[in-house]
């Protein structure tokens, strides 16, 4: 059989692009049974700029499919709650140009709402709940059946249409052996089409967590067996996927893989024994992580853990069901960094009954992680949401559609829930929220906000909020007051600098080692913050008033006298797009005559000079 597996756009800047690895493994798991397999990554195709916002996406999406239904015999997407929107767009559109091919659906957000799925459209011909991976394949046989319905009824995990009625078979059970699936059929894409954008590949090494967070659907996805691939078994995987895609970078996706202490030290042994040179990340609780174990990690090529924070208040944690001590998060993120491992965190914005209290906490001590010097970590936001099969979905009673909760994860710019599905939230629950439209915005403003400060500018965030007198809540309010911030805005240039100036208007009014360090960190922050790729250069000469080591020293809290002074430097700051470079020189109009005059020789070369030194600091 011609099987299409088409991964759909979902939202996220242009780098939030990697391979789709479940289908993928799908696609080489039909190719040992015969069949011909075809994946079509359309957010690949969005994120790579082919895609032209002002046409049709349905248009643009089908033009990446057989035009013939001859050439197609069966047609899987993969689905997923924040992009469920867009799929089913493309779904309805297949089906009017392919009323023969058989449409199947898989993934997260499906395997919960398999029934109302059929029960509203017709479009769609199967889903298949849970793992995929055996039962697929006995899907496409029983097509092949002279008698399908008898086959059909024997596959695990299949939602289909049985006389005009909707059949629900009994689920079956995980993939417990892991090993024996193939390795993903990388040449079916261009790795190198991916690298461009994002330089870390997924590995997947195992499924399964046994925790259970309100909000993650991962538990009633993947059950909460810990599986993991044996440490031999994803060391053969790495050492082949550093040859199939020429890259050695990789995030060894599983829910939790450090949660069992024993499987992390024998894969950094296998890895060191072979000594494979790659650089790795995973995802990791706290409470899971020790000295040893970060240690380890590091000598086996780990650069980076990601930890699922959530909040530093204990009530929250609680109320999550996740439970972490706000101590032992503290201790855990120290550790990592003390390993020469980046800490990757992830919070929440928009709890209920959240205090200021707690909300500051939280902020403050994520803007410590991404600002000191020893530990410099990588901070995400996102705002709570209900997802299906995670325990809050139990409250979807409280979602109604919501315009700006449905542009924020619109993959595609100006993309639109059409209006007669919007009554259905339980199919579309990210283009639904629920709370009321006042809070919906102020949740999603901060969230962004919190995105830009931590990303562009965490220095002077952290420094406002030890040194300037205001706490988090007190800048996120600021940023509300003075900036026209729009949460839909789609155009990321416009929508950070609406932060940044208004951030700029509360810089203005601290100390002045606050507002030197903003100087630093966003040089032009007087004018345009951000711009996009400009035809010349541009510069900007500021008076420098203290020692940069004393001055982040004082900003981070290591030292309490003021910083020292410095009489003779100048900031000169040079950008030919949204990144400037820094120097602290005592020649700085000299320095940029020899730009200049370089720029004019060599401007290709010097522009390219210029994007490789892009956020780095010289003297």
């Amino acid at each position: 059989m011609q099987v299409y597996l088409v991964q759909p756009p979902y939202m996220g800047i242009q780098y939030d692009v990697q391979p789709p690895l479940g289908l993928l493994l799908l696609a080489a798991i039909l190719e040992q049974e015969g069949h011909e397999a075809h994946v079509v990554d359309l957010n690949l195709f969005v994120k790579s700029g082919e895609f032209k916002p002002d046409r049709s996406a349905r248009t643009q999406f089908m033009r990446r499919l057989p035009r013939r239904s001859k050439q197609i015999d069966l047609l899987g997407l993969t689905t997923w709650s924040y992009n469920f929107g867009i799929t089913m767009e493309l779904v309805e559109e297949f089906r009017r140009k392919h009323p023969q091919v058989p449409v199947v659906l898989g993934g997260p957000h499906v395997t919960f709402v398999d029934e109302q799925v059929l029960e509203r459209f017709a479009s769609v011909d199967y889903v298949l709940r849970d793992e995929g991976d055996r039962t697929f394949p006995q899907l496409l046989r029983a097509l092949s059946h002279p008698n399908p319905p008898e086959k059909l009824a024997l596959i695990p995990g299949l939602t289909w249409r049985k006389g005009g009625e909707v059949v629900r078979n009994p689920s079956g059970g995980v993939v417990e052996d892991l090993d024996a699936l193939p390795f993903p059929a990388y040449h079916l894409v261009e790795p190198r089409d991916y690298l461009v954008l994002n330089t870390v590949l997924p590995i997947e090494a195992g499924r399964g967590c046994p925790y259970n967070c309100n909000f993650c659907s991962t538990t009633n996805m993947f059950q909460r067996k810990y599986r993991v691939k044996s440490a031999p078994r994803l060391v053969d995987e790495i050492e082949w996927a550093i040859q199939a895609t020429g890259s050695n970078r990789f995030e060894l996706l599983h829910d939790n893989l450090v949660a069992k202490k024993a499987y992390v030290l024998e894969l950094c042994e296998e890895i060191r024994r072979r000594n494979v040179d790659v650089d790795w990340s995973c995802t990791s609780r706290t409470d899971n992580l020790t000295e040893e174990l970060a240690e380890a990690m590091f000598l086996a090529g780990c650069s980076s853990i990601f930890f699922g924070i959530e909040s530093l208040s204990a009530e929250r944690q609680a109320w999550t069901g996740k439970k972490l001590k706000p101590a032992k998060v503290r201790e855990a993120i120290e550790l990592t960094a003390r390993q020469h491992i980046t800490p990757s965190t992830g919070i929440i914005i928009g709890f209920p009954d959240e205090s200021d209290e707690e909300l500051n906490e939280t902020v403050l001590t994520a803007a410590r992680w991404r600002a000191h010097p020893k530990i410099r970590g990588d901070v995400s936001t996102a705002s709570l949401r209900y997802y299906p099969g995670a325990d809050l979905f139990q409250h979807k009673d409280e979602l109604r559609y919501d315009a700006l909760a449905s542009a924020d994860v619109s993959p595609v710019p100006g993309q639109v829930l059409p209006e007669e599905w919007r009554d259905q939230v339980e199919l579309f629950p990210l283009d639904s929220i629920h709370t009321d439209p006042e809070e919906t915005r102020r949740t999603l403003v901060r969230r962004n906000a919190l995105r830009v400060l931590y990303g562009v500018c965490p220095l002077t965030f952290y420094a406002i909020l030890r040194r300037g007198g205001l706490t988090p809540r007190e800048v996120l309010d600021g940023i509300e007051k003075h900036g026209e911030l729009d949460p839909a805005e789609t155009d990321r240039v416009k929508r950070n600098n609406s932060v940044l100036l208004a951030f700029a208007e509360l810089v203005e009014d601290a100390p002045a080692e606050v507002r030197e360090l903003l100087s630093c960190e966003l040089p032009f922050w007087r004018s345009e913050p951000i711009v996009d790729a400009l035809e010349s250069l541009e510069h900007v000469v500021i008076p420098k008033y203290f020692e940069q080591q004393s001055l982040i020293d004082y900003a981070c809290g290591d030292r309490e006298e003021p910083p020292e002074r410095t009489e003779t430097l100048s900031i000169l700051a040079v950008r030919r797009g949204p990144d400037s470079v820094v120097w602290f020189t005592e020649q700085p109009e000299e320095l940029w005559q020899q730009f200049q005059a370089q720029f004019v020789a060599d401007p290709v070369g010097t522009a390219r000079w210029l994007d490789s030194l892009s956020n780095q600091r010289g003297t």
